[in-house]
């Protein structure tokens, strides 16, 4: 069961900080802090999608000339963890809990990722375990522009390929190493040995956890449902880094004997000339042969009449 499955004990100082109702020896209420944790995740199911959009004005004015199509492209995989992600209310506890979640890594403009405050786990530290404290209100990951997104399809009114409630992380990186990340992975026949992505999102942990839990264990994570809305819960998210590792491709030793040689490399014989070569060979040959059959007649026939001649003469 999860620290996050029981919430009516919970009380919400604000959205990112909650007090339990145990105590410890100092009258201080336990804490559980949402603050930037890091997560690795195992991938499958990698593809790259390519797209063309149209360019809207929406979010920020476009300068003059500007295409009015953009191509765009997308990393998808499926990740899997040894961590527990527990999506909940307060007070009504667990919502749904997950261990998977779909990654999409979309390129974004230098500079736009990580803004001005460029949170880490580190931030954290200091909020979270026998240090916890108040978070403040606007959280420690603030214009962060990725989300790990929680969706219920089945209480959506969008159509969905999902049939069931899922979490998905929406992360970007710089424009420059996106390009070249997808050029590496598209260039390559090579099988995919391991491939993983480590995101940082703010998630909830209880205060023992975060002080006595090792990097190695299984961690207890909590994504707060904020408002009445049971269909969509966001929490802010980054993607730190993308790892893709290739089986090494081995070249099979060829049998020399076995390979078939071209034919310029073959010793010129009777045997690989093609019949019209023969054919002209022969008669080529024949005209030799006869020639030197001509003239060895002649000599025999002068050196029998000089031999017949002298023995008559005696």
């Amino acid at each position: 069961m999860s620290r996050f499955s029981k919430a009516s004990d919970f009380s919400l100082v604000n959205n990112f900080t909650i007090e339990h109702a145990d105590k410890l020896s100092d009258g201080r209420h336990f804490m559980s802090t949402c603050v930037p944790q890091g997560i690795w995740l195992d991938l499958v199911d990698i593809e790259f999608t390519h797209r063309v959009e149209w360019q809207d004005d929406n979010y920020e004015k476009r300068p003059p000339g500007s295409p009015d199509f953009k191509l765009r492209s997308v990393f998808t995989a499926r990740g899997t963890t040894k961590d527990t992600i527990t999506v909940f209310r307060v007070p009504d506890g667990e919502v749904a809990r997950f261990s998977e979640v779909h990654v999409m890594v979309k390129p974004l403009p230098k500079g736009k990722i990580g803004v001005e405050k460029r949170s880490s786990t580190l931030d954290g530290v200091g909020f979270a375990g026998m240090a916890s404290k108040v978070v403040p209100p606007e959280g420690l990951m603030t214009g962060e522009p990725g989300t790990l997104l929680y969706l219920d399809p089945t209480n959506d009114q969008w159509a969905s390929e999902h049939d069931k409630p899922y979490l998905q992380l929406e992360g970007y990186i710089d424009e420059a190493e996106f390009s070249a990340l997808m050029q590496r992975l598209s260039i390559t026949a090579a099988p995919v040995r391991k491939a993983t992505v480590r995101m940082v999102a703010e998630l909830f942990e209880h205060e023992v956890d975060a002080s006595l839990s090792e990097p190695w264990h299984h961690k207890d994570y909590g994504l707060l449902l904020r408002g009445d809305d049971k269909t969509y819960g966001v929490t802010r998210a980054r993607v730190e880094s993308v790892s893709v590792a290739f089986k090494p491709t081995a070249i099979p030793k060829v049998d020399p004997y076995e390979v078939d040689e071209p034919d310029s490399a073959r010793p010129i014989s009777m045997d690989n000339l093609p019949p019209d070569v023969i054919s002209k060979i022969s008669k080529d040959m024949l005209v030799k042969i006869e020639r030197r059959l001509g003239i060895l007649t002649s000599i025999v026939g002068f050196a029998a009449a000089f031999v017949v001649g002298k023995i008559l003469l005696g």
